[in-house]
Parts: C-alpha cells; structure tokens; sequence
C-alpha cells in the first residue's frame, strides 16, 4: 500500500488564524448590539469541545439569553474573511508538505468545520505562500449533516477521492479533528496550533505529535500508523 492522499483537518492546520478568529467574533457580536467580549479562555473553551452545537448558542445558553444566532454567524464569517484576505504566513514546514505532495502526485484535502466564505478567503490569502497549489478536495460545513468528531467530513472526502482510508493520512490541529479521521479510519498525524496548546490539550494521533511539519515527518507518521493495523 502506498501514501496516496493527505488531509488538513481544518484551516488551523495550515495557518494559525485562531486569534483572528476570536477578534471577528467580538466584532459579530457588536455589529449585532451585543455586549459580548470573548477573552481567550472564554473562546478556548467553547471552541475546544465535542459539542457539534454553535458557540453562539452555547454561550447564549450559559448567559440564559437568546439571540439570532444565524445573523451573528454570517456576520462573523464575512469579519473573518475580510481579516484573512489581508494576508496569512502558513504554519512552519506546512508549505514543504504542499510541495512534496504536488512533486509526487499525492491528493491534497482539506476538512474545515469552518464556512465557505472564510475558508476561500483563506486560500486565496495563502496561494503565493503555497506556489499556487490547490486542494482535490474540500468538505466544508455546508456541505456537512454532522460536524467533527464526526467522521462524515473525511468518508466524504475519501468518496470523492476515490482512496482508501490507511492510503491516507490526516494532519489534524484538534482533538476533535484528530477523533473524526480516525473514526473514518485514516491514519493521523497530530499538529496541535496554539487553540490546543493553550488549553494543555494533546491532538492524539497514531502517527505521533508535531510542532514544525516535515515530508519526512509525513512518511514516518504514515508507516507508524500502519503498524498496529498489521499486527
């Protein structure tokens, strides 16, 4: 069996944006008149869970409120698209990775719990940094019925494909990233970003844990998975 395909579990496993994404939520709330300020430990902790529900709604209902929690989405959407399209550095050694896939024909994927606005502006603030490389494949929230942990994004992304889950390997930033692709039976290799590392979360992975992204990190990942399955 051979590495055919390789999946980022989500856009901050290819450009750490979670800040970003803290302020434009700060923003949504303002522009929808309410006086909701997120700290990092607030948005850590919604945002670092199983729970498949908003965390608009999730918050709403820790304050006993109730708000439109699709106008403030929408909002917040297009505030974090706008700050994406100013720019974004990819995460150390993610563009060798980019590289080395397009060098040798492997399928590029990319899993995002996030909307599509954000995560075309995402791509387009990133194309020079990535040597114009695009993705064979992308799952985003709409096109999902059951978010991460979920595995539905990644048996998706696998069908359109047409690869076999251990001939891939998903590079996940998330516990909940890292839980769905192993669900759908892809081997994984964790790339925890600041969101997970702030709350002393570890991104469980059978192919080990990294800080900076090799192609060599890739192949060892990949072999170390398909250990136990051979066993």
């Amino acid at each position: 069996m051979s590495l055919d395909a390789i999946f980022f579990g989500g856009i901050g496993a290819i450009s750490e944006c979670a800040d970003l994404d803290r302020t434009a939520w700060n923003g949504a709330f303002r522009a929808q008149g309410l006086d909701w300020d997120w700290n990092w430990d607030t948005y850590q902790s919604l945002v670092s869970t199983r729970d498949a529900r908003s965390p608009v709604q999730r918050y709403a209902a820790r304050r006993g409120e109730t708000t439109n929690v699709d106008a403030v989405e929408r909002t917040q959407a297009r505030l974090f698209a706008a700050m994406l399209a100013e720019g974004l550095p990819l995460r150390p050694g993610v563009a060798d990775v980019i590289r080395m896939a397009a060098r040798r024909g492997l399928k590029l994927g990319l899993v995002s719990r996030s909307a599509t606005e954000p995560v075309r502006a995402m791509l387009k603030a990133t194309a020079r940094a990535r040597g114009g490389v695009g993705f064979d494949v992308a799952i985003l929230r709409d096109d999902l019925t059951h978010l991460p942990p979920h595995p539905e994004a990644y048996q998706l992304a696998l069908a359109q494909l047409g690869v076999e889950p251990m001939a891939a390997l998903a590079i996940v930033d998330t516990p909940a990233a890292a839980q769905a692709a192993a669900a759908a039976g892809i081997p994984t290799l964790g790339f925890p970003g600041v969101l997970a590392r702030s709350g002393g979360v570890g991104v469980p992975g059978r192919g080990g844990e990294v800080m900076v992204l090799s192609p060599a990190d890739i192949d060892a990942a990949w072999r170390r998975s398909l250990r136990p399955a051979a066993e």
